[in-house]
């Protein structure tokens, strides 16, 4: 295969202390049958030591024959305290190739993964493809991780392109991009968000090209929820504080959806005729029905 159907993963990293979970994450990447894949490794303001011991923990994985490239970035500036979106960003500076990926340290992706979503994509010719991931209750131990129990719709139910302008069934790790079909421009994570980044710019996304949800029900990873509160949002829920911020992302991303117009090749490809120029989200779900 061509060095010009290249896929990159961006995993994001800002932990020394669990190289274990990102150790299992890029072996899932390993694992992959797609080649060739491009591993890029974002890491948030380690120091020269930690960037070496974390080449160093990969590099027996990293040596084995087919594996991988990997590139690694570290975002070095001091601020925000919270950098999950500038490390996607530094990410997508690196990325080089025409398929695009996220996953973050503490999950994993299933061989088949990136092989399954590219055919999908050069058959549907979109912009980005969606799976689903399974969700499992995870228990955290300084030398293993035992999964506890699965979590049956987590992130809500849905199946097609209203359903996720409604809202975000889709972990970050369950879609992939086709670059080509995608101005450079429009691939850009909001630093202004803490939370809920990767669902505006799947609004982003999807509002201006076209989505395929054939492959939704077919599951390409894990998304670990831990019992130790290491997830964004803390397994047993957020306190009031986390609460309260919380609502004011939702009420931005609302926003977004009053504001975010619906593109005409978009509003073709989900059956609405006639076309209706200037239409946003919000008046695309309400065109439907499905608001």
């Amino acid at each position: 295969m061509s060095d010009l159907d290249q896929a990159d993963c961006i995993v994001r990293f800002h932990d020394i202390q669990r190289l274990r979970e990102l150790d299992r994450c890029i072996f899932s990447l390993i694992g992959q049958i797609y080649r060739p894949l491009n591993i890029i490794l974002v890491l948030q303001r380690f120091t020269s030591a930690e960037v070496a011991m974390t080449r160093e923990t990969l590099a027996p994985m990293l040596s084995l024959p087919g594996a991988p490239r990997l590139t690694i970035r570290n975002l070095e500036e001091p601020t925000p305290k919270d950098a999950r979106t500038l490390l996607l960003n530094l990410g997508l500076q690196a990325a080089e190739g025409r398929y695009l990926g996220f996953l973050d340290y503490d999950d994993l992706l299933y061989p088949e993964a990136y092989s399954t979503l590219v055919a999908h994509l050069q058959a549907t010719e979109a912009a980005i493809a969606f799976a689903t991931v399974r969700v499992v209750v995870a228990d955290i131990y300084p030398q293993f991780i035992r999964v506890a129990s699965e979590l049956k719709n987590h992130f809500g139910t849905g199946n097609c392109l209203s359903d996720l302008f409604r809202s975000n069934f889709c972990p970050i790790h369950s879609f992939l991009l086709d670059r080509h079909k995608i101005n450079p421009e429009d691939l850009q994570f909001d630093t202004a968000l803490d939370w809920e980044e990767d669902y505006a710019f799947l609004l982003q996304i999807c509002a201006r090209y076209p989505s395929d949800f054939g492959l939704i029900a077919t599951g390409v990873g894990e998304y670990y929820y831990k019992t130790d509160g290491s997830n964004s949002i803390p397994y047993g829920g957020m306190t009031a504080g986390q609460g309260a911020a919380y609502e004011m992302v939702l009420a931005e991303i609302e926003a977004r959806r009053r504001t975010t117009i619906v593109s005409p090749s978009v509003q073709s490809r989900n059956g609405m005729v006639p076309l209706q120029p200037g239409i946003s989200i919000r008046g695309f779900l309400d065109r439907l029905g499905q608001s």
